[in-house]
């Protein structure tokens, strides 16, 4: 990975350090998306961060000037150990 990110290593057609930028952006998204998008496995990126998730209301967190946000990360799907009616 450093090879490529100090252009070390040579591709025909495409710089090695746009390659790797890209590999690093899609690998971030990955680990800090929506977990039923397949990365962020039991929202533990969320967690490391303190991010609540994906919440439908934040009103009561609106001026909370950079405190962190005392709530349990919560998927598009809800959380691990809901379940569907």
């Amino acid at each position: 990975m450093t090879g490529l990110d100090e252009e070390e290593i040579q591709f025909d057609g495409v710089s090695a350090k746009v390659f790797f930028d890209l590999l690093l952006k899609n690998a971030i998204e990955g680990f800090f998306a929506d977990p039923i998008y397949g990365g962020n496995r039991d929202m533990i990126a969320w967690r490391y961060i303190g991010f609540p998730g994906t919440r439908y209301d934040y009103r009561d967190f609106v001026d909370h000037r950079g405190k962190a946000i005392p709530l349990e990360p919560v998927s598009l799907m809800g959380r691990p150990g809901w379940s569907r009616p």
